[in-house]
């Protein structure tokens, strides 16, 4: 008998990987465009045009300035699109085509020193960076039953940040050590890397299908889709009103930790050389070993996360690691000086954090239906943009006023984090045992 459950467990579980990897492709080349932009294209505002950093922070905050309203609009326009391609492949393949065109021409006009072409060129490639970075996660989730999101969603970032990686070699490998070099060959490859990922994309994936797949599929879990969604038709897209006021309440806490996570990430991620050079003796880049235990850490938690949200819960999960993660930033702060077992907290901590992140997104998608993906995954994005926006000048501020004070505040993101998860009543989907009972009655109903 036990066997047979396990079995069924199984059986319950299992994720179409080929579909969920190949409708990750759009996110892994947009993800990837930010190693580019935010580590050559200040290079080139400050040795090529000779802007000052404050100009220079200017036109790098621009992407999370037009995230804040581009986001959720492209979101919503997605849900009400009636194209035959679906709802989101439009909007992705558009977005890559315009984006495929202006990346290169980011460098082409760093070469000819023209700044009103150089802008020009950003600001369209971030409005279609925008037009379809929502829709690189809500397609994953479209084609998902809501009880294998966090499990889905651990895929899709392991194949986004292994395109990231692929980017990151690139930069080694195609700028010189000279002073002043010419881009165009790195940036030609991400603009290969960005449309070559859309076509992979198109060439495999079939949105209606894959989601009238995904209702069988919930059908058999016994989960109605047609029970969420009261009107299905474009015109319905994108406007859901939520009027019961504890799921209202869980959908702004679970936003409100979105908030948080990305203001203790950022905080990190911004500040850390700093940090490294001034406390724990790092001079020059040995700081990125603290990075790459941080994200080994996250790559390593993605799968075993989601199988154990599956198993006991998102929210468990997300509570879980959002303690560790005001742990291991406390361990840092009050700790002084530098000791090796640090390279384990933070290993623990990036695990900590790529679990956060992983079970919030899905918990937040829970409490829409199908139509509103598009909006909800928008509202999602224009939070981390806001988080992004602030943190840096707070934890900036932090920094200068009392340096050692960095993973202080870091802890105290996190602490406001996992109280914001901890408030959230709803979220969670029925775990994969239930579903399995579920599966073999339908089936014992054929």
């Amino acid at each position: 008998m036990a066997s047979q459950d396990k079995t069924a467990v199984k059986r319950a579980s299992k994720l179409d990987y080929a579909s969920v990897a190949f409708a990750a492709l759009p996110f892994m080349g947009m993800i990837s465009f930010w190693q580019v932009f935010d580590g050559i294209v200040p290079l080139m505002l400050t040795n090529t045009f000779n802007l000052d950093n404050a100009a220079t922070g200017v036109v790098m905050a621009l992407d999370n300035i037009f995230g804040l309203f581009l986001l959720p609009l492209f979101g919503i326009l997605s849900d009400r699109c009636a194209s035959k391609l679906g709802r989101r492949t439009p909007f992705i393949m558009a977005g890559s085509a315009v984006a495929a065109i202006a990346v290169p021409l980011i460098a082409v006009a760093n070469n000819m020193r023209s700044f009103p072409l150089l802008i020009a060129m950003i600001l369209l490639t971030l409005v279609a960076i925008c037009a379809y970075r929502t829709m690189t996660v809500a397609i994953v989730a479209d084609i998902t039953p809501r009880p294998l999101r966090t499990k889905a969603d651990s895929i899709e970032k392991i194949v986004g940040y292994a395109g990231t990686g692929v980017m990151l070699v690139a930069i080694t490998l195609l700028v010189p050590d000279v002073e002043h070099p010419d881009y165009l060959p790195l940036f030609g490859l991400q603009a290969a890397f960005i449309l070559g990922s859309a076509l992979l994309y198109f060439w495999r994936i079939r949105e209606p299908q894959l989601v009238e797949r995904m209702h069988e599929k919930s059908l058999e879990m016994g989960i109605e889709e047609a029970q969420i969604d009261t009107d299905d038709s474009p015109e319905a897209g994108g406007k859901q009103r939520v009027t019961d006021p504890s799921i209202r309440m869980s959908i702004i806490m679970i936003l409100a930790a979105t908030f948080f996570y990305y203001m203790s990430y950022n905080a990190m991620t911004t500040n850390i050389s700093r940090y490294a050079d001034a406390f724990f003796g790092m001079a020059g880049g040995s700081y990125a070993i603290i990075n790459i235990v941080t994200i080994a850490g996250g790559l390593l938690s993605y799968v075993p996360i989601a199988n154990l949200s599956l198993k006991y819960g998102r929210k468990a999960m997300a509570v879980i690691t959002s303690a560790v993660v005001v742990v291991g930033s406390a361990i840092i702060w009050l700790v002084p000086g530098f000791n090796p077992l640090f390279y384990v907290v933070f290993l623990f901590m990036g695990a900590a954090l790529g679990g956060v992140d992983l079970c919030v997104y899905p918990m937040l998608l829970e409490l829409c239906d199908s139509n509103s993906v598009g909006r909800y995954s928008g509202y999602y994005y224009t939070v981390s943009m806001a988080a992004q926006v602030v943190t840096p000048i707070l934890s900036g501020m932090v920094m200068d006023a009392a340096p050692t004070m960095l993973f202080g505040y870091i802890t105290l993101m996190g602490a406001f984090m996992l109280v914001t998860v901890l408030a959230a009543k709803h979220g969670d989907t029925i775990l994969i045992d239930e579903v399995a009972r579920r599966e073999e009655a339908y089936e014992e109903q054929r």
